[in-house]
């Protein structure tokens, strides 16, 4: 199964690379682009279509994909899906540790990601207002109550979501170590493999 992966403010496609493992140990291909710029100086949309071009280039025409959003990942993804038509490939979306209602520490970073970012954002409310278009796709939230980066916390809740699990991890970045999410994310994807990819003949 492709998944694509997609990483947090100021990180890199380098931060799955547990998660990553543990997919491609289990047979699937991931795609965790690093994007660019990697603070997200240039708003949440300019990612998003980065990401789509990428999508475009590097994975199977018209093809089904996974899809994991981490913290401002998972934003840049739901406008993916949401706003430029991804939901049309994407069966089930992992969202982990993402202010699905923006963060208070996003005020302390310029640029328009970050002013994208702020609770009750224009395009926070867009994608608010437009999540009738995930009908019918599966949803997994990770959120993290002690979490000191998503400010509040509860911001990273989405009711939208199929499941929900609040890992309790320490820090906003383990999440993407955590064992049970990572065991749990690895389960439902390779449920969703079964289900959409055609038995191998032998």
């Amino acid at each position: 199964m492709n998944i694509v992966l997609l990483h947090g403010i100021f990180d890199s496609g380098r931060i799955f690379d547990k998660l990553v493992r543990a997919l491609e140990a289990e047979g699937h291909v991931c795609h965790a682009p690093s994007m660019q710029p990697a603070d997200g100086r240039h708003g949440i949309h300019h990612l998003a279509c980065s990401v789509e071009r990428y999508i475009a280039e590097h994975l199977p025409q018209n093809a089904p994909f996974l899809l994991v959003g981490f913290s401002m990942g998972g934003i840049v993804s739901r406008q993916y899906l949401q706003v430029l038509g991804g939901c049309e490939r994407v069966p089930v979306f992992f969202s982990i540790s993402c202010p699905h209602a923006g963060s208070l520490a996003a005020y302390l970073y310029f640029g328009q990601g970050a002013r994208d970012l702020h609770p009750g954002s224009a395009l926070l409310t867009q994608l608010q207002a437009s999540e009738a278009t995930l009908d019918g796709m599966q949803i997994h939230n990770y959120w993290t109550s002690l979490d000191l980066v998503i400010i509040p916390a509860s911001h990273c809740r989405w009711p939208r979501a199929d499941s929900e699990m609040d890992a309790r991890a320490l820090l906003h970045r383990w999440m993407l170590s955590d064992r049970q999410v990572c065991a749990d994310i690895v389960r439902r994807v390779g449920e969703a493999a079964a289900r959409l990819e055609p038995p191998q003949r032998d």
